[in-house]
């Protein structure tokens, strides 16, 4: 019998489409996990296998290291949020035969030579895949990946500006289309001349969000100064300090890159906004109730959900079905207002 015609007598026991049944059969997540065990039963009394499903369910189990910052009261802000995309593209794939290893570094391990060791051991442990959180990664050890692709294993790493490595996927925001966006919003909403404060993070490589708003702004509005204020992820409280001195010179308009530097904005404003715009950066508790109460204007959501869940389903897809990886994936931010805020809470994948 024809692969067609197995199809069409699988589709007409199921009481379904063609469609459908290649979308159970090729571990597609458009369909149920009930009708997806259905047909594969139905397959099965047929004597029908599909390539690199049914392979699948045969092989020696696959292993896949999952290596991200640990759980603290900042991450909640970002870096959670992609370990949600991770978790839900894992359940979404929960009929391929992948064992899933959690490996969580710390601050303290970010210092050397502790980052060596959580590379070296990737290698070591013999994963098949492994997917990065590298933000905090040196890039002095980003580069000792090489040890682990000279053995052929797929890397793809989550970060907020992509690594200068070819044969490394990377999924990141598109901070360029972040950057225009706010500059964008700030231009056409900013009423008074003035100066505009950007704070932006302090990093090695520099930060396009914030290089792509300024150039937006001065391109649109010649009445406005804009001044970048780099400013570290992590710290004590002269950090806050810091930004509440540039807020409290009442500036025409504020932008927070990040979600960290956005919590402090708002901090800082209180209940009485006393600048002219402010947009922050990711929807989370904070950013979303001072957008309600009118604190801040817009947020830039990065949405880390589906980076956590893009990047997965890449490796995955890369493991499973051999599609090849490319070596840099963009996610679109969107644009939350209060008029909208409603509809953006849910994330669909």
């Amino acid at each position: 019998m024809g692969n067609n015609s197995s199809l069409k007598s699988i589709a007409d026991k199921a009481g379904v489409s063609i469609t459908t049944v290649h979308r159970a059969l090729t571990g597609k997540k458009d369909c149920s996990a009930q009708m997806r065990e259905k047909i594969l039963a139905i397959a099965s009394e047929e004597g029908y296998e599909f390539n690199y499903y049914a392979a699948s369910l045969r092989r020696k189990k696959l292993h896949i290291a999952v290596v991200i910052g640990a759980k603290t009261s900042d991450s909640r802000l970002f870096a959670d949020k992609y370990r949600y995309g991770i978790e839900k593209c894992i359940e979404a794939n929960s009929q391929f035969n992948i064992d899933y290893r959690f490996i969580q570094y710390s601050a303290e391990d970010m210092e050397s030579p502790n980052s060596s060791r959580i590379v070296a051991s990737l290698k070591k442990e013999n994963f098949d895949g492994v997917l990065m959180h590298v933000l905090k990664f040196p890039q002095r050890d980003l580069e000792k990946l090489s040890e682990i692709l000279s053995s052929g294993i797929p890397v793809v790493a989550l970060e907020l500006n992509p690594t200068s490595r070819k044969d490394i996927c990377t999924i990141s925001v598109d901070n360029d289309v972040a950057g225009r966006m706010a500059g964008e919003l700030i231009a056409k909403i900013t009423h008074a001349s003035g100066k505009v404060f950007i704070f932006s993070q302090e990093m090695s490589l520099s930060d396009k969000n914030a290089e792509e708003a300024k150039k937006e702004i001065l391109s649109l509005r010649n009445d406005l100064d804009v001044v970048e204020i780099p400013l570290p992820l992590t710290g004590d409280e002269s950090i806050y300090a810091t930004i509440k001195d540039y807020v409290n010179q009442r500036p025409a308009a504020i932008y927070a890159t990040c979600a960290r530097h956005t919590v402090r904005v708002i901090k800082a404003l209180g209940p009485a906004k006393r600048v002219g715009a402010v947009i922050g950066s990711e929807l989370f508790d904070e950013s979303r109730e001072a957008l309600e109460n009118g604190i801040i204007d817009a947020v830039i959501d990065k949405r880390p959900e589906q980076m956590g869940y893009k990047a997965m389903d890449m490796l995955i897809a890369n493991l499973i079905r051999k599609e090849t990886l490319i070596s840099r994936y963009n996610i679109e931010p969107r644009l939350v207002l209060k008029a909208n805020i409603g509809s953006q809470c849910e994330f669909h994948f």
